[in-house]
């Protein structure tokens, strides 16, 4: 953890680097706006979760507060950077020739080298449950507890897995199973079991509210919708938002889960699954 944190901060130097750099080359005000978008550009890849999730939530005055105090945070970082770059190149009496791509490309840099090293989501999960850092050995325990899943029998029910991944729970993390989980599926290793595992656990009200913000239904939707987990995941997603309206905004779309169930021929099923309270909560959010 400490090394990926000293790692992120090097990569967010890179950011401030390119407006000093700008303003040391003699470059105009004029770049300012460049490098403001760039640096909220970093704040919304590296710090997503003070921004909307989604669409319909951008239409709110909260959104529009929130993306103003921001930009002139920015504007005024940016601000302060180029002046030191403009105070040194004065004091050097120098004005080193390169092109304003440069600095525009230092900064714009630090995005994708921050994000290799430092998943937000997943930081902000483990400092929300207070749980220390369980780094590859938390991802090896989780990878071999799903590799004793796999082993189980197709027929295995819902409730023998549920109870699998409740013990499961108690030794590892919800995101490391989480990424054991979803590798093996994005692999195309999974079969049936740790599909429906995948199912059971995103939709676990502890988990799903362990893990808020990362979408992890929806992602669980989307890998398995054409495998024949539609079913079980329309009633197990329902059951959830009905108890938890709050994590509505992690699952799919009302009408995206019909059209897979469709293409199964379950579209009569959806009717139980929207009876719960789904669809009157999807429409609140439309």
């Amino acid at each position: 953890m400490e090394n990926r944190q000293r790692l992120l901060q090097g990569a967010t130097a890179l950011l401030y680097f390119g407006p000093l750099l700008a303003g040391l080359g003699g470059f105009g005000w004029r770049v300012i706006p460049v490098f403001v978008a760039i640096f909220l550009l970093w704040l919304f890849i590296l710090r997503p979760q003070i921004w909307p999730r989604r669409p319909a939530d951008w239409a709110r005055p909260e959104a529009a507060v929130t993306l103003a105090s921001q930009g002139a945070v920015q504007v005024l970082l940016v601000a302060v950077c180029f002046g030191i770059g403009r105070g040194i190149g004065g004091v050097l009496a120098a004005l080193p020739p390169f092109p304003l791509m440069l600095p525009v490309a230092i900064s714009f840099l630090s995005i994708p080298l921050a994000r290799m090293v430092w998943d937000p989501w997943h930081a902000e999960t483990k400092a929300r449950n207070g749980m220390p850092e369980a780094g590859q050995a938390g991802a090896a325990a989780a990878g071999r507890m799903v590799a004793a899943l796999a082993a189980l029998p197709e027929d295995v029910t819902p409730e023998v897995l549920e109870g699998h991944l409740v013990a499961m729970g108690l030794q590892v993390g919800p995101d490391d199973l989480r990424r054991a989980l979803m590798g093996q599926i994005q692999g195309g290793t999974a079969g049936p079991v740790l599909r429906r595992a995948a199912v059971l656990h995103a939709t676990r009200p502890e988990v799903a509210a362990a893990l808020t913000g990362g979408g992890y239904p929806k992602a669980v939707f989307d890998a398995v919708a054409g495998s024949g987990e539609g079913l079980l995941f329309a009633g197990r997603c329902a059951a959830l938002v009905a108890a938890r309206p709050d994590l509505a905004g992690d699952c799919p779309d009302v009408a995206d889960l019909q059209a897979a169930l469709a293409r199964h021929g379950e579209e009569g099923s959806f009717a139980a699954a929207a009876a719960s309270g789904w669809g009157a909560e999807a429409a609140g959010r439309a």
